[in-house]
C-alpha cells in the first residue's frame, strides 16, 4: 500500500486517501499513515480523503489515526473535498472531532485550532441572530472562546 504524502509547510504533513477503505485495505491503510506520523517535525497531519464514499471502517481508521497522533502530540485534521463525504462525517458525529474541512487551507487553519467559518458569514446564512450564539456580554454567562466553542450550536441538515 502506498498513500501520497507531502509537507504542506514545516508543520504539516499531507496524506491522501484515494480509495474506499474496506476490509481488504484497512489495515494496511492504517500502517502507511501510522508509518508517516513522525515522532518529531510536522506537528499536524492533514488526510486529504479525495472518495465521496466513506464506510464505516474508514470512520474507525480516521478515529484510531486521530488518536496515535495524538499520544504523539501531533494534531490532525481531515480535508473532506466532496459533499457526501462531509455529510457523513457530520452524520457520524465527527465533524469537529476530526476537524473537518471542505479545504485544504480549511484543514490547515482546523488543525491549528480555528473555527471553520467567521461568525459574521454563520450568523448571515442563518438570517441574522436565529441559531447564532449569543454575543459577548449578552446575559448572565460570558461568551465561550476557543476552537469548540460553538459545539451547542443546533445542528441544520445539510449544513456544516
Amino acid at each position: 500500500m502506498f498513500l501520497l504524502s507531502y509537507h504542506l509547510d514545516a508543520a504539516h504533513l499531507v496524506v491522501e486517501l484515494g480509495e474506499v477503505v474496506d476490509l481488504d485495505n484497512e489495515a494496511a491503510i492504517e500502517r502507511e499513515i501510522v508509518r508517516l506520523l513522525p515522532c518529531c517535525g510536522p506537528r499536524a497531519i492533514i488526510v486529504d480523503i479525495r472518495t465521496p464514499l466513506l464506510t464505516p471502517r474508514a470512520l474507525g481508521l480516521l478515529l484510531r489515526v486521530r488518536g496515535q497522533a495524538g499520544e504523539r502530540g501531533i494534531s490532525m485534521a481531515v480535508v473532506a473535498g466532496h459533499d457526501k463525504a462531509r455529510e457523513i462525517l457530520s452524520a457520524a458525529g465527527l465533524h469537529r472531532v476530526l476537524r473537518v474541512a471542505a479545504t485544504l487551507p480549511g484543514a490547515e487553519l482546523r488543525s491549528r485550532g480555528c473555527r471553520p467559518e467567521p461568525e459574521a458569514s454563520r450568523n448571515a446564512r442563518h438570517g441574522g441572530r436565529r441559531g447564532a450564539p449569543p454575543s459577548a456580554g449578552a446575559g448572565p454567562w460570558p461568551r465561550p472562546l476557543g476552537p469548540y466553542a460553538d459545539t451547542s450550536r443546533p445542528r441544520i441538515p445539510g449544513e456544516c
